[in-house]
């Protein structure tokens, strides 16, 4: 007789057992990827928006750099917040700040206790209360305050100058006062080295960053005069000195200070010293016999230059200029940068200081004083008239291929190195190395 099986025996025999362990296992690895993946999940869009957060509070800081930076960079702006060119103070450093005590935010803000140097212009060191002076930012102040919601998240940004060990400015300069050597840190010669260190937030994010920036000097000046063009000469009434002079009157020449060329040019220098007579001859001074007319050691980018200056002039003027009123064109204590954008010609009284860029010709005949730099794209000529002309500085000249530099009338060229130091305060800091923090 046949037997039907028992489907209840067949279902719980030894082999149900083991389907049932083997069922577990399986939902338990499939239950252990799931959490992982969760996990993983989880973690990398943590860490993905962790450094989302930093890198966002980096560019933060990266604002607060920018904004320090340009506001240290020209004396001549309203929103200059350094020292008076030439008068630095080794301990000198400033916050900016968005908010009211955010400088306290600065994990280095007591170090101003017990750094040896005088931080608040008070001539005492070191006191518990000693730390640097505050300003706001222009995010918070000035005529154009940012909404808060749209503000960038940097609450406080730190300059200070570099120094030595002995306390001493660190300077970025031409040290050696010789055009074909680098400019190189220094006490000497130069415009100082700053610090800046600038806090960003984003989220839970938070970065402080350091840079050490620089002015990067005026290109290597060769010469009394330089000129990329051909001089005539007519009379005995100019007189180039290449020699180094004090800029201030009476203009004495510089005690052991090494002389430049009177004249310098990229070009064959006999084709010039061959327009100088005799008497002519004597009244062109510097380095070697006179006349003092070299080949230039360097054949300087005077359009690039002229360029450099104009995008940062206190003072434009476009089309040709007919004795322009020079009431605004800078004095010794506040220095500017002056572009004419076409020809320039003075039969008047005209005065100045600071650098002076013509794009097209300059012709003098008037009474013209110029502490600093004269730069001339064009031709220069110079006639009879008025009661004195005077560049104490340097005078650049580029000239065309047909024209020419025409000495015909009273001038004096005078070499200050002390004078073109003081034209280095108006160029822009420039950040020379990063302290990632």
């Amino acid at each position: 007789m046949n037997r039907t099986p028992n489907r209840w025996a067949l279902e719980t025999g030894p082999e149900a057992g083991n389907t049932l362990v083997v069922a577990l296992l399986v939902l338990f690895l499939l239950t252990s990827l799931g959490i992982s993946y969760v996990a993983v999940t989880k973690g990398e869009k943590q860490i993905a928006g962790n450094q989302l957060s930093a890198s966002q509070a980096f560019q933060n800081a990266e604002a607060g750099l920018s904004e320090v930076l340009t506001r240290m960079s020209h004396p001549t702006s309203t929103d200059y917040i350094g020292q008076t060119p030439g008068a630095y103070t080794p301990g000198w450093g400033l916050y900016v700040v968005n908010d009211a005590g955010a400088q306290t935010l600065d994990p280095d803000y007591d170090a101003t206790t017990s750094d040896g140097l005088d931080n608040n212009g008070n001539a005492a060191v070191d006191e518990s209360s000693e730390h640097y002076g505050i300003t706001g930012s222009r995010q918070s102040g000035g005529p154009n305050p940012v909404p808060v919601a749209e503000r960038l998240d940097y609450p406080w940004v730190k300059v200070r100058y570099k120094v030595d060990g002995g306390g001493n400015i660190v300077l970025f300069g031409d040290h050696d006062n010789n055009p074909t050597t680098p400019p190189v840190e220094n006490t000497v010669r130069g415009i100082p080295k700053i610090i800046v260190s600038s806090q960003g937030r984003r989220g839970v994010g938070s970065k402080i960053v350091t840079v050490e920036a620089v002015k990067w000097p005026l290109p290597p000046i060769p010469g009394s005069v330089y000129t990329e063009g051909a001089m005539t000469f007519n009379g005995n009434a100019f007189y180039v000195d290449g020699h180094d002079h004090n800029y201030t009157a009476p203009y004495d020449t510089v005690a052991g200070a090494p002389p430049l060329p009177g004249i310098s040019t990229p070009n064959d220098p006999n084709a010039i010293e061959s327009n100088l007579n005799g008497v002519q001859a004597d009244n062109v001074q510097g380095t070697g016999s006179d006349p003092s007319v070299e080949s230039s050691p360097v054949n300087l980018d005077l359009p690039a230059l002229a360029a450099a200056w104009s995008q940062i002039a206190d003072v434009s003027l476009s089309g040709n200029q007919n004795n322009p009123s020079t009431a605004d064109w800078g004095t010794l204590a506040n220095l500017k940068i002056v572009h004419i954008a076409g020809d320039l010609h003075i039969s008047g009284n005209a005065d100045g200081a600071g650098v002076l860029v013509i794009d097209g010709d300059f012709t003098l005949s008037g009474t013209f004083n110029w502490n600093g730099v004269v730069l001339v794209l064009g031709d220069v000529t110079v006639t009879g008239g008025g009661t004195a002309k005077q560049i104490v500085g340097a005078l650049m000249i580029q000239g065309t291929l047909t024209g020419s530099t025409s000495m015909n009338g009273q001038i004096k060229l005078l070499y200050s190195s002390a004078m073109i130091s003081q034209l280095n305060a108006l160029s822009s800091y420039e950040i020379s190395s990063w302290i990632d923090q």
